[in-house]
């Protein structure tokens, strides 16, 4: 399983056209695999999109409710690193229990995890001494001992590491040591310079074609035959940022946040962003009336910003201290921010505010790619929760926390077997 922060369907049939009609690893992947069409909604962030992914279930149930951990100065919310933090079992959990090899690198939520192989990139430095410590300690004593001590013994600097480059070069060294049963690789690269750079920048460019090359190392290492499954999984379509909102300001006004200066220091209510979307946490143990001050807070903000407030039902416990009550969505290219100044967005870099330049786009679907025994057929759709639950079947296993059915035909699905409006990427 390879998940790409960034990829959208063009890039796939982009990528899977090599030069001079060579035919590929990625380009096979694209000729032969199902594109499933992974429905508009839900999480829209990378971090709690694999998470639901990998549990079957929403977001609220998940313990991982943001892309950043939340709340970072509390060890206990750093949901986005550990898996202590996941409150829901996960398939690398059922397939350990089923006996089988597992291994999950730059994978989020997998920090401490009963997994084999696991190299999670933590990034929280202000737990460890250096960035050796902190590899060594949060990744699994096998990773150490094949993998990290070696590079550390040859001088590498981690500092220095390009992250994609290294999680693909040690899954191609994994898969030509030992079989593994279950891995899952994280490429974040291509999505943090489209974010940070803007979708047509040279930076972004090259983390395209960088991302391609790590793609068809890994499946080339893989090298699948017909009994095994490839799943490649691209995140949310991302679109140029147009509209830079500051809820947390909002607050601030009604003494829901308290400010040092620039930075937050407490709150009681706080829009945390997830990307196009901000969420809205609320301090356990708060009463009615904070919320619903909250709440027509930014209401009122909502209709002045071209922003939607949708309330929640099912957020109790999003993180460790928190409750979601409700999300505000906006027009495509929204962005929050999390800082309680209000600050415009601009072109070039602001001392203040310097991005994202590209934003994920909540209300467009995703096309996975799906190949091997088990794996439906194109002309199939679900959430990200549906296609855990669906992955999780063809390998016999099931989650046990899960609450979503399983990807199912959509709308547009003849009998056949094929989806009219299920978009075919194609190979040269």
């Amino acid at each position: 399983m390879i998940a790409v922060d960034g990829l959208d369907e063009q890039d796939l049939a982009d990528c899977a056209r090599t030069g001079e009609g060579t035919r590929g690893p990625l380009a096979a992947l694209a000729a032969a695999a199902s594109p499933l069409r992974i429905r508009p909604g839900g999480p829209s962030e990378p971090a709690p999109a694999l998470a639901t992914l990998v549990t079957g279930t929403t977001v609220a149930h998940t313990g991982v409710a943001t892309e950043q951990p939340f709340d970072p100065e509390r060890p206990e919310s750093r949901s986005t690193w550990y898996a202590e933090a996941m409150a829901t079992p996960s398939l690398f959990t059922a397939a350990r229990q089923a006996g089988l090899r597992t291994a999950a690198l730059q994978w989020p939520a997998t920090a401490g995890g009963d997994i084999d192989l696991c190299l999670p990139l933590v990034e929280d430095l202000r737990r460890y001494r250096n960035r050796w410590d902190m590899a060594e300690r949060t990744s699994s004593p096998r990773m150490v001992a094949d993998h990290l001590a070696p590079r550390r013994e040859m001088g590498v600097q981690l500092s220095q590491a390009v992250p994609d480059e290294l999680v693909s070069e040690i899954a191609v060294e994994a898969l030509a040591r030992d079989r593994i049963d279950l891995l899952a690789v994280r490429l974040s690269g291509l999505g943090i310079a489209r974010r940070a750079a803007g979708l047509d920048a040279p930076a972004a460019t090259r983390a395209l074609r960088d991302a391609a090359e790590e793609i068809e190392a890994i499946l080339s290492a893989f090298s699948p035959g017909p009994e095994d499954r490839v799943l490649l999984v691209p995140g949310r379509r991302l679109v140029p940022a147009a509209l830079l909102v500051h809820p947390n300001a909002v607050l601030a006004e009604e003494g829901l946040v308290r400010t040092e200066g620039t930075r937050l220091k407490d709150f009681r209510v706080l829009v945390w962003p997830d990307g196009p979307r901000g969420v809205v946490h609320v301090r356990r143990g708060q009463g009615t009336a904070v919320r619903d001050l909250a709440l027509e807070a930014l209401t009122g903000l909502a209709a002045h910003s071209r922003l939607q407030l949708r309330t929640v039902d099912d957020g109790v416990g999003a993180t460790a201290e928190t409750d979601v009550v409700a999300v505000l969505e906006g027009t495509s290219g929204t962005v929050f921010g999390l800082s309680a100044t209000r600050r415009p967005l601009v072109e070039g870099d602001d001392p203040y505010y310097a991005g994202p330049r590209a934003v994920s786009d909540p209300s467009a679907p995703a096309v996975a790619l799906a190949q091997g025994p088990g794996l439906p057929p194109a002309g199939v759709e679900g959430s990200w929760a549906d296609l855990g639950v669906t992955l999780a079947a063809s390998m016999g296993l099931t989650l046990p926390g899960a609450t979503a059915a399983g990807m199912c035909p959509g709308a547009g699905a003849d009998g056949t077997g094929t989806h009219a409006s299920a978009p075919v990427v194609e190979s040269s």
